[in-house]
């Protein structure tokens, strides 16, 4: 059957009609868009693609043929750049993934584009045949689909990686195939860096879409508050670049909303200089507890005093005991700040500081996320209260046996703080979408990490995490810390973060969604990662 008789029958995602729109007009899609009007002014001609040409709208109900037709019709326009199962470049990409639930995905093909055109082509070709995707940076989600699509198209951003500067070497422009070890590598020559993650394979896109803490974050705040512009694929192919003089609906949602909006093909983000930083990880017995979480909390509440200092706390089991390690950070090249003396007073069984640069720091944090686990994250919020970070802790070791015997399981129970110079600059060039700014003093941001071997104890992971939440969020609201904010970056799938944003930012997300994407593709089509309507997994413990 003809291309022209297969346009007539596709489902309201598709939005075809014979009107074409192009990519100069002022509307992000009109009402008569035409997906086949959109490809032709990208230089396709879909009645030449021999994969579309006996495709029918009846074959939509069936994924395996409508990503069969997508699959082969990318092969056709962007050859070598398209890798089918059975390939060495598919078993690249699969085996590359931080969590082995990314690495069973199986997606129909994977397309590595080079430049944006590419990528809205990949978009609309999806909306063409009704198949569904995904878009993977780093790929270091811990929960299967993430950033890989379940028989769909997989577009990788591996290819897509540059990192130039503007003349005046105020903002760098990072291509989302960068993890923060390639960028920060491009821009230590210059003495600069962004503000960006803290462990080296951690890829650009989703942790600035998710919000993004940094080392440097007490002084300028979170990767997202950093951003000068994103330049972005709509669901209608056309590109756009969203800040603060255009498009800033969209800059704003961008800012905390994750990949709700369009797919991000270029980062824009203010430089800062970056000096040697000075630190490492301060280890301590379970006698020092009380006196660590004290220290914790006035890193903390100092942070307004000086603002150079970046914490998190990790508590864990290993070789039967029971240790606090606190990865203590300085960003100029100070092996003993004010700012850390009580911690460096209390009594510690180990201590690797030492003076890194930004390169060497993200390397060295590499080791402490080890690939080819099974792996879970799953945060809440609470306000800053020393009671409740204690009963949080006994509670956690108290528990800690349920998951004794499950293979190579490693919980981890990890505290960090939301300052108030951090909720201070989000309110910076317009603010974002997270729902903290307006946060009565600091934030208690507090997780769990945890890896196991075999997908056999996923259930018994999954309920005993989801059981120590429970009981922290109950005491929580008991005591009046509880803050519904869930951090999209650590988010497990069975968590909704943009509820978290509160009501009112929720529905503004909503809103801004439906103007840009009015026939939802980066909902239906792209169902991968966190959507604006609940969770990606409905809880059933």
């Amino acid at each position: 059957m003809h291309i022209s008789t297969f346009i007539g029958g596709l489902s309201a995602i598709c939005g075809l009609t014979l009107a074409q729109t192009t990519v100069t007009s002022p509307v992000i899609e009109a009402d008569d868009f035409s997906v086949t009007g959109a490809l032709e002014d990208l230089g396709v001609d879909v009645s030449q693609i021999p994969a579309l040409e006996s495709f029918t709208a009846i074959e939509t109900r069936s994924t395996d043929k409508a990503c069969a037709a997508a699959c082969a019709s990318l092969g056709f326009l962007f050859g070598s750049k398209v890798a089918a199962q059975d390939t060495t470049g598919y078993s690249n990409f699969t085996s590359s993934f931080w969590s082995v639930q990314q690495e069973e995905v199986q997606p129909r093909c994977i397309f590595r584009p080079t430049k944006n055109t590419e990528v809205s082509t990949a978009v609309l070709l999806s909306r063409l045949t009704g198949c569904e995707f995904a878009a993977r940076s780093g790929g270091h989600a811990a929960f299967t689909g993430a950033s890989s699509a379940p028989g769909g198209i997989s577009i990788w951003f591996k290819d897509m990686n540059a990192v130039t500067l503007n003349a005046d070497k105020t903002v760098a422009s990072i291509e989302p195939g960068n993890n923060w070890l390639t960028t920060y590598t491009a821009l230590e020559p210059y003495g600069l860096a962004v503000i960006g993650g803290r462990a080296a394979s951690i890829g650009v896109g989703g942790f600035v879409l998710g919000g993004g803490i940094s080392y440097y974050s007490n002084l300028y705040g979170w990767a997202c508050d950093n951003v000068h512009s994103f330049e972005v694929v709509t669901a209608s192919g056309l590109i756009v670049t969203a800040s603060e003089t255009s498009h800033v609906d969209l800059y704003w949602a961008l800012r905390g909303g994750g990949n709700n909006f369009g797919l991000v093909t270029k980062y824009n983000m203010y430089t800062i200089p970056s000096p040697k930083l000075y630190g490492g990880a301060r280890t301590f017995l379970q006698t020092e507890f009380p006196e660590v979480i004290n220290a914790w909390i006035n890193v903390i509440n100092n942070a307004t005093i000086d603002g150079k200092a970046q914490q998190y706390v990790a508590f864990l089991r290993t070789q039967d005991m029971n240790l606090a390690s606190a990865e203590l950070t300085y960003v100029h090249n100070d092996p003993n700040p004010e700012i850390y003396k009580q911690y460096r007073s209390i009594p510690a069984i180990s201590d690797t500081s030492s003076a890194k640069t930004l390169v060497e720091y993200v390397e060295y944090l590499e080791s402490e996320n080890p690939f080819g686990l099974r792996e879970v994250y799953w945060p809440i919020s609470a306000a800053l209260d020393e009671k409740f970070a204690n009963w949080v802790v006994d509670l956690f070791y108290s528990m800690i046996s349920e998951v004794a015997d499950v293979a190579g399981a490693q919980p981890v129970l990890i505290y960090q703080g939301i300052t108030e110079t951090m909720l201070n600059n989000m309110k910076n060039h317009g603010g974002n979408a997270l729902g903290l700014a307006g946060s009565s003093g600091p934030v208690h941001l507090l997780h769990i990490s945890c890896w196991w071997t075999n997908e056999a104890d996923d259930e018994t992971i999954y309920a005993f995490v989801n059981k120590f939440m429970e009981k922290v969020i109950a005491e929580a609201k008991s005591v009046g810390v509880f803050n519904e904010y869930v951090y999209m970056n650590y988010a497990s799938m069975f968590q909704d973060p943009v509820a978290g944003y509160g009501a009112t930012n929720k529905a503004q997300l909503k809103n801004i969604a439906k103007k840009y994407d009015p026939r939802e593709v980066y909902q239906k089509l792209q169902p991968g990662y966190f959507k604006l309507d609940g969770p990606p997994v409905t809880p059933s413990f």
